[in-house]
């Protein structure tokens, strides 16, 4: 058995590495391995002493975690950094405020498995999460329906995107659209990275943090992708063991199923599905093959898709150029 990245999966698609027009990227902003400390609500951002969105005798005035972006005061005319202060609540009574959006036990910062910070609560946007040993990964490939929250939150802003994808100028995926329940499709590998990094995740590579070398795919020890799918022992299928299982993943339909249907596909770790099959999923291990014209770099594309039977945990696909998009690609993300 290879243990090498297979390279045969522009031949399967009838097609050469430059898999059509270009998609979209930006706002990889946070892909660093960090704890999440954004604060998206309450308070208005800005610097000490700004008025927050909660006025002083508004229902719900001082409400948890107002003042909790930026510094932003709890109730106009409070202090620097939320500090404490009191505004008449809808029923009357006086609401303790502000003090960093502490009060009213604010869940914030934020980690995975729910990394985001929303008024003053952790959240989960995309698919929810699952723990692989050290990290957690996301349950399914993400869905159209949830890529469409991401496309609606960036509008046209493609701001903030890492060098290797400043070509990019837009989101919006290719080809024909797909069912909100099914994972979304024709994305390249900046839109993946720049739908993670928005969820305050990134995009699946290295367990130790940053981007898995395209060597270390396949180790169990240094993959965050391969470890969540062929388990510690290495294991060829999701499901355990080395036997193929007939229908238990969606690996030769030729079609695109629900995220999550296919539940006898669940990884070595419970509640991770579809880790092979169904969308073949990018993966945070590109080489520099394009020089100065990074949408030319390749990129690791892992588990296979929906076309052939033969699919595995070790099924890699390693001559995708970054900008390349096809119905067959999607993608899950991991936790920072």
């Amino acid at each position: 058995m290879s243990t090498q990245p297979r390279r045969w999966f522009g031949a399967l698609l009838g097609v050469s590495g430059a898999l059509g027009a270009l998609s979209a990227c930006a706002q990889i902003v946070g892909i660093e391995d960090t704890v999440v400390t954004r604060g998206d609500g309450g308070g208005a951002s800005g610097g000490p002493g700004q008025a927050g969105s909660t006025a002083a005798g508004a229902p719900n005035a001082g409400a948890p975690n107002a003042g909790q972006s930026g510094g932003g005061s709890s109730a106009a005319g409070s202090s620097a950094g939320g500090a404490s202060g009191s505004s008449a609540g809808s029923s009357g009574a006086v609401n303790q405020a502000g003090n960093g959006g502490t009060a009213g036990a604010s869940e914030c910062p934020c980690s995975a498995p729910k990394p985001t910070c929303e008024n003053g609560k952790c959240v989960v946007r995309g698919p929810t999460m699952a723990k692989a040993s050290s990290f957690y990964i996301d349950s399914t490939e993400v869905s159209k329906a949830q890529y469409d929250v991401f496309l609606k939150a960036k509008g046209s802003d493609t701001s903030g995107q890492i060098a290797e994808c400043t070509w990019n100028t837009s989101y919006a995926p290719q080809g024909d659209p797909v069912d909100d329940p099914r994972p979304i499709a024709d994305v390249d590998w900046c839109d993946a990275a720049a739908f993670c990094a928005w969820a305050d995740k990134r995009l699946c590579g290295a367990i130790a943090g940053g981007a898995v070398a395209v060597a270390d795919v396949l180790d169990v020890t240094k993959s965050q992708m391969y470890l969540a799918c062929a388990g510690a022992s290495k294991e060829r299928y999701p499901y355990g063991g080395f036997d193929y299982m007939a229908n238990y993943c969606n690996t030769s339909s030729g079609f695109m199923a629900d995220v999550g249907k296919s539940t006898m596909c669940e990884g070595h770790y419970d509640g991770i599905f579809d880790l092979v099959g169904n969308a073949a999923e990018w993966v945070d291990s590109c080489d520099s093959a394009g020089g100065s014209d990074h949408k030319q770099d390749n990129c690791q594309l892992g588990g296979g898709s929906n076309i052939k039977s033969d699919y595995r945990c070790e099924t890699y696909f390693d001559d995708i150029k970054r900008g390349d998009h096809s119905y067959l690609f999607g993608f899950r993300c991991c936790s920072k």
